[in-house]
């Protein structure tokens, strides 16, 4: 079991989230969005060795403004982003920075993923899920019961396509794809109340749809 904790941050207040399994061993930060003393607060009493990943669901700056900070006060937790949005982290136009007249601090990453991929966490996974759409390269990370989400499956709905690298066509596939889950999971999303998969079946227009 995993114990995840949720801290809105940033002016958009996007959901970031700290994961830790039930035993202690290992934790991981999902969409840092801005710096947060609550959110190191939480890491440190759980063990800031323990901080394993840093993950992005996409490179949006909403989700990604506080990396570079989480970066150097836990510098042995590895930076997880999507292989198509790896520039994101330091171009303002496509972390969508500069259109909110806002600079978002650049920082390196230190993993890129794809479909299928799956990082160690203590005696389990993460399993990756490509869902571009919102972005390029968004992602969604599979683990113990649970789906982070990010923009790209939001309780009811999904995310906008219209932003740089987004795609209407690459978000139907990936609701497609999330709707071929049979798996009840918690799903965190980037912003707004947890759902389920059984829930977002039921009401969600956009999953409804790819539906058998």
């Amino acid at each position: 079991m995993l114990k995840v904790k949720c801290f809105p941050l940033g002016e958009l207040m996007a959901n970031c989230f700290f994961v830790a399994d039930e035993e202690g061993k290992v934790s991981f930060v999902v969409d840092p969005g801005d710096r947060s003393a609550q959110l190191e607060e939480c890491i440190d009493r759980f063990g800031a060795k323990k901080l394993k990943y840093i993950l992005l669901t996409h490179g949006h700056f909403d989700h990604i403004a506080g990396v570079a900070s989480l970066k150097r006060e836990y510098p042995d937790a590895k930076i997880v982003i999507g292989e198509g949005d790896k520039n994101f982290t330091s171009h303002d136009d496509l972390n969508l920075a500069w259109h909110f007249g806002l600079s978002c601090q650049s920082f390196k990453v230190d993993m890129t993923v794809n479909e299928g991929d799956e990082l160690p966490f203590g005696d389990s996974s993460i399993k990756v899920i490509s869902t571009p759409g919102h972005t390029k390269g968004g992602v969604c990370y599979i683990t113990g019961g649970c789906i982070f989400t990010g923009d790209t499956l939001i309780s009811g709905t999904t995310g906008r396509t219209d932003f740089p690298t987004g795609s209407l066509h690459d978000m139907y596939n990936s609701m497609s794809r999330l709707a071929s889950i049979k798996e009840n999971l918690t799903v965190y999303c980037g912003h707004g109340q947890s759902s389920t998969m059984d829930i977002e079946r039921r009401y969600n227009t956009y999953i409804r749809k790819f539906l058998p």
